[in-house]
């Protein structure tokens, strides 16, 4: 997965289509929302929604003035494309975290299933209940978690390939 089709995932678990929709536009100037909205012809609150989650992303800022006709504040949006590394590196890295903690998890556990998928417990949990489901009463099975560790290993080794081609930050002196 290159670093564009990165970004727009992320851009799309966090605002959504609208936020894909305003990304990619790359506007060259500064803007309002309502100005997007009408442009292209979606709900102003969805687009300011998109916009304040762009915002909390580190991709967009906005700065406020005061409309003199109106009083009402207007927002001037930015769209900042020079922080894509920069963000996509502090997510990938919340990422990163997460999976090594989960992998952590898992390699000092022992679980049990059910066979009919109603629980999953570890071993001192399924000694409690006498390895039996208490939903349903089936006898619980070992569960082997070796397929789950590759898996977390490979992700976790995905993530350092993906940072390892994202520009490293620049050091000021």
């Amino acid at each position: 997965m290159d670093k564009e089709e990165l970004i727009m995932e992320l851009i799309d678990r966090v605002a959504g289509e609208v936020g894909q929709i305003i990304y990619t536009l790359h506007p060259k100037r500064e803007f309002t929302d309502e100005e997007i909205a009408e442009e292209l012809g979606i709900e102003i609150n969805d687009v300011r929604r998109a916009l304040f989650y762009l915002y909390e992303l580190g991709l967009a800022d906005y700065r406020r003035k005061r409309d003199d006709d109106t009083g009402w504040m207007e927002y001037y949006w930015k769209i900042h494309y020079e922080r894509e590394d920069e963000v996509l590196r502090r997510e990938l890295l919340k990422t990163k975290k997460k999976l090594q903690e989960k992998l952590k998890l898992e390699e000092s556990s022992v679980y049990y299933l059910c066979p009919n998928g109603c629980i999953k417990v570890n071993y001192e949990e399924a000694m409690d209940l006498g390895f039996m489901c208490p939903r349903c009463g089936e006898e619980l099975q070992y569960f082997d978690t070796s397929l789950v560790l590759e898996k977390l290993k490979e992700e976790i080794e995905k993530i350092d390939k993906i940072l390892d081609s994202l520009k490293p930050k620049k050091k000021v002196v």
